[in-house]
């Protein structure tokens, strides 16, 4: 720039140098331009990595019976003239209310225990009932669910799995009346309900009786931006906990609201079991007829299919967690029980219906993580690099500049007061 502006120079140079100066800021332009549209831009991309582990952390256990219900108990509550097939397809019309006290007595009587359920449960060879809590859970779609929880690490297995599961069937059932068993596998921090089924917190493994099955699992977390894609996302540590209140403080509502325009003629509404009751006033008492859970319940006793709940937590306004941790499926196989040697080691199991779960925990974990497609680094990166490359100035630059602008200004004002003194 001195060069141009010294008119003692020769001119030809002075304009070759003029041109260069001119050609350049304009390409530099252009470059700052592009690094502001993609800066506006925004978007995400997604990184994948993978890490073995030594000590792998074992996952959360849940069973939940295929018919919910024991037939036993569901016949002896029964009105005349109905059955077993009547229940599967009329539900709680068919039951005779008088013979039980409440919705809760007939819960508690009729749903499957984990010791109904699950005659071998070992972890790493060690009983389960040794290393482990057990926590149930009543659900809409499930029954009464029970959850194996532990804080105990396995390492890698060649051959057989680290979890081992045999469940039984009690009940006297006939030919194709039994719906197995369904076990959901889950973070530990994860307590099982029907948000984290429709949700897909909960990876799926559906046993029927007289099944053994071999399925290998892998851990994949996925940390995503608060501010990315979607509706965004909370980041805290206690960001799934919050979720889960929130969707259960805001489905409570809609079917409180439903409720009280059912209730609007008299009455107050009753709990049901698969609504917490710390969701109900105190002092609500369980439901005593089919009547009052028809009011109550908000159709839910119905039953709810999955896009309804996809419709009603969607319409909630609850952030979901930045952190996705979850378990799938690698490997899946499965046979008949006649096939394995399970009779040899227990002929007990010859007289009953049992199903089986033969479960391998992978010691390699995929982490997916999302970042800005174009952060702020980058772009003061790239600034930086196109002022370099262009003028061979930096930010350093940028100051010396606006120091000398500064300090020129400041000198003509001197100079100025300096002549009117």
């Amino acid at each position: 720039m001195s060069l141009v502006c010294n008119p003692g120079a020769f001119w030809l140079r002075r304009a070759i140098w003029l041109v260069i100066i001119i050609c350049l800021m304009v390409w530099l332009c252009l470059q700052l331009k592009v690094c502001v549209d993609r800066l506006s831009a925004g978007g995400t991309v997604r990184a994948w990595s993978r890490r073995n582990l030594v000590d792998i952390p074992v996952p959360a256990v849940t069973v939940c019976h295929g018919n919910v219900f024991k037939k036993s108990v569901v016949l002896r509550h029964q009105l005349d003239g109905f059955n077993w097939q009547a229940w599967r397809q009329q539900g709680y019309r068919t039951l005779n209310w008088s013979t039980f006290d409440g919705l809760d007595n007939f819960y508690r009587a009729a749903a499957y225990s984990w010791a109904d359920m699950v005659l071998i449960c070992t972890v790493d060879g060690r009983p389960c009932s040794e290393i482990g809590t057990f926590r149930t859970s009543h659900t809409l779609l499930n029954g009464l669910c029970t959850t194996l929880n532990t804080n105990v690490t396995v390492g890698r297995r060649m051959v057989g799995g680290q979890i081992t599961l045999v469940m039984r069937e009690r009940e006297q059932l006939d030919d194709f009346e039994h719906s197995g068993w369904t076990v959901f596998l889950h973070t530990q921090e994860v307590h099982y309900n029907d948000f984290a089924f429709f949700s897909g917190q909960a990876v799926t493994l559906k046993v029927y009786g007289n099944r053994m099955h071999q399925m290998k699992i892998f851990r994949k977390i996925t940390q995503a931006l608060p501010h990315g894609s979607g509706r965004g996302c909370n980041a805290s540590d206690n960001s799934y906990t919050g979720q889960v209140r929130c969707l259960g403080s805001c489905l409570m509502k809609m079917v409180t609201a439903k409720v009280v325009k059912e209730t609007s003629g008299g009455g107050k509404p009753c709990s049901v079991p698969w609504i917490a009751a710390n969701r109900y006033r105190p002092g609500t008492r369980s439901c005593r007829s089919l009547k009052e859970l028809e009011r109550s319940a908000g159709g839910s006793e119905r039953g709810v299919k999955e896009r309804d709940f996809i419709l009603w937590t969607d319409s909630c306004p609850c952030t979901a967690s930045c952190r996705q941790d979850r378990y799938h499926i690698e490997q899946h196989e499965k046979w008949h029980v006649e096939e394995t040697s399970v009779y040899l080691k227990y002929p007990g199991a010859r007289a009953i219906t049992v199903g089986g779960v033969d479960l391998w925990i992978s010691d390699v974990e995929e982490s997916v993580t999302e970042r800005e497609a174009y952060s702020f680094d980058t772009f003061i990166a790239e600034v930086g690099g196109n002022l370099g490359l262009m003028l061979g100035g930096s930010l350093l630059t940028f100051v010396e500049i606006l120091d000398c602008v500064v300090a020129s200004c400041v000198s003509r004002q001197r100079k100025r007061a300096e002549q009117r003194g």
